[in-house]
């Protein structure tokens, strides 16, 4: 039966869009790998030092880009789970402008008082010059940094992947050339191995900026758009992330101080090249945590409980499946790892990073669990909490391990209060459940303390696949609508409207290419009306735009079940983001609402 299936949508949309996501988050790391690659081997192994010296200035840049990418994503999410696409385009203007305005503040600090920056980073006197030539390079990259993240977001949204993945390439092959170009041939320094981070920003702006030239763009930033009113919220929602990089940066300054005093300048270099890397080692677990924190806020706006406990139980059994696996290979290739930034085997640097990279790879699975549980609790609006495990996360953890082992073990207490922190972490992100329900939860929904009445009760899940199910699920729709008190009339209207436009979508959606599909359809019974979810992941269609077209003389039947469906309706909207067909039907109850009937738009 249809309402029997699994939910393969779900599959195949998180797998589609956790690669992206993935992307995103490594493209950075990759920048950063590629900058203490051609530092170590081309300038000196203390430049990679002073990338590590800036490295808190970089946290907080994802401070500024993650406190607006958490709140724009999760407040976009929930409108658009509830159909407002108008509030979902004020939304994601708002965060476009907020990240012109911080960028261009953050821009202005670095080039008018490099020198102070460099103090505030903690420079030694030998290294205050070279942190300044990269403080100035950097700077003019600031801002394209920041709004590209906000537009390669909002491509997601609109199913833009590819424009994003082209624009990662870019700036992938733009940073190398120049790198090389700008040290090897100009030989500018450290100041050009910055300057070509710039260049490389602007690139991948420049790339993602063409689709909202489009008229097929549907989320276009706009000042006329941007909704002021919600700054607030969004700086609350995304406050968690904004703090977890804060309290980063914090801890990456005091981790810096510990590790000059027990290990000196390869301790500093070894950890400084060790953050170039983690990126890449975490960018699975940490694309879980914008996939998460994006679809969790969408399902929240649904009340689709069926999406949201799917999510986490498939986020933690597949996906930790490839964080083990990763973690494995990790500790099998520290040493090679280690020796693309520092290609002296014998050297103390050397081993202190592949010790370093090791002892991490303990810790890498348990970031999937720290990630998945922090970003559903910022998603269903536990503010207080997520920010204490941003504290416990971000600095209280690997800080107190560093002062507690540093003493005794010397370098290697610093190493291991990495994965220590993450124990507590996870610990402490899984105690909320446990005291929430007073005992330890047994099933997904108890971990996820979702109250009884979320999604439950007054709602009716089906799926189908082939045309076969589409007469049968309409009349399961009638029977429901009926059985919860519906007159009649609304109750076949529901049935007529679901086998009108799930019959078009199998008919006209599923042929369009080799791939598998699957509708799925909400009934969700309100007090005065009952309305109708029908999504599906084929080829954008928007039957909107055949409800428009005049009717042709040659056939005056043409597209006579969509304009049946308008007529029936008292609402009609369609959107499509993530890749989703989402058509919401809205029909009146026929004995409180008397409305339209189909003859006054099918004549």
């Amino acid at each position: 039966m249809p309402h029997r299936e699994k939910n393969e949508m779900l599959s195949r949309l998180v797998y589609r869009l956790l690669p992206v996501q993935v992307a995103i988050v490594a493209v950075g790391s990759i920048n950063s790998i590629v900058d203490g690659v051609v530092a170590g081997r081309f300038i000196d192994a203390s430049s990679v030092g002073v990338i590590g010296l800036y490295y808190s200035m970089v946290r907080i840049l994802e401070a500024a880009g993650s406190v607006l990418l958490g709140g724009v994503s999760v407040l976009s999410g929930k409108y658009l789970g509830s159909g407002r696409i108008d509030k979902t385009r004020g939304v994601c203007s708002l965060g476009v402008m907020w990240a012109l305005i911080i960028g261009a503040a953050l821009t202005l600090f670095s080039l008018a008082a490099p020198y102070v920056m460099a103090g505030m980073l903690g420079a030694s006197e030998e290294l205050r010059e070279p942190l300044v030539l990269y403080i100035r390079g950097y700077a003019v990259g600031i801002i394209p940094q920041l709004v590209a993240q906000q537009l390669a977001a909002t491509l997601q949204l609109e199913r833009k992947e590819k424009l994003g993945q082209l624009g990662i390439v870019i700036m992938i092959i733009v940073n190398v050339v120049m790198d090389l170009f700008l040290i090897v041939v100009l030989d500018m320094g450290i100041g050009g191995l910055a300057l070509a981070t710039s260049i490389a920003n602007w690139a991948y702006f420049l790339v993602v900026v063409t689709h909202f030239f489009s008229k097929k763009a549907q989320l276009v930033p706009s000042a006329k758009l941007v909704s002021w009113r919600e700054t607030g919220m969004m700086l609350k929602t995304g406050m968690p992330n904004a703090l977890l990089v804060a309290c980063l940066a914090v801890r990456s300054v005091i981790v810096n101080r510990i590790l000059l005093g027990v290990a000196g300048e390869d301790g500093l270099s070894a950890l400084s090249s060790f953050n170039m890397i983690s990126g890449l080692i975490l960018a699975v677990a940490l694309g879980v945590g914008g996939l998460m924190r994006m679809l969790a806020s969408v399902f929240i706006g649904e009340e689709n409980r069926e999406g949201l406990t799917g999510l986490v139980r498939l986020l933690l059994t597949r996906v930790m499946l490839i964080m083990v696996g990763i973690a494995a290979l990790v500790f099998l290739l520290a040493p090679a790892i280690a020796s693309i930034f520092f290609p002296d085997r014998t050297s103390a640097v050397f081993e202190m990073t592949s010790q370093l990279i090791r002892i991490f790879s303990f810790g890498v699975p348990l970031t999937l669990i720290c990630i998945v549980f922090a970003n559903y609790y910022q998603a269903s609006g536990k503010h207080v909490f997520v920010n204490l495990v941003s504290l416990v996360d971000g600095v209280l953890g690997v800080v107190g391990f560093a002062l507690l082992l540093s003493p005794s073990m010397g370098v290697l207490g610093v190493w291991w209060s990495f994965p220590l922190s993450l124990v507590v972490t996870a610990l402490f992100s899984l105690s909320y459940p446990v005291v929430y329900n007073k005992r330890i939860p047994r099933t997904v929904d108890e971990w996820l303390m979702l109250p009884p009445e979320f999604g439950a009760g007054d709602r009716l899940v089906l799926r189908l696949h082939r045309m076969e199910d589409v007469t049968r699920t309409a009349a399961e729709v009638q029977a429901f609508c009926a059985d919860h008190g519906f007159d009649a009339k609304t109750a076949a209207h529901a049935g007529l409207c679901l086998e009108e436009m799930a019959g078009n979508i199998v008919e006209h959606g599923f042929e369009k290419d080799r791939k598998s599909h699957q509708v799925e359809i909400q009934v969700v019974p309100k007090e005065q009306e009952v309305v109708l979810r029908i999504k599906d992941d084929c080829i954008p269609f928007n039957p909107q735009e055949l409800y428009e077209m005049a009717v042709s003389p040659e056939d005056p039947l043409s597209n006579v079940g969509i304009r049946l469906v308008y007529g029936i309706a008292e609402e009609v909207n369609y959107q499509n983001l993530l890749g989703l067909n989402v058509l919401t039907v809205g029909l009146a109850d026929k004995e409180v609402f008397p409305c339209r009937t189909a003859e006054t738009v099918v004549k």
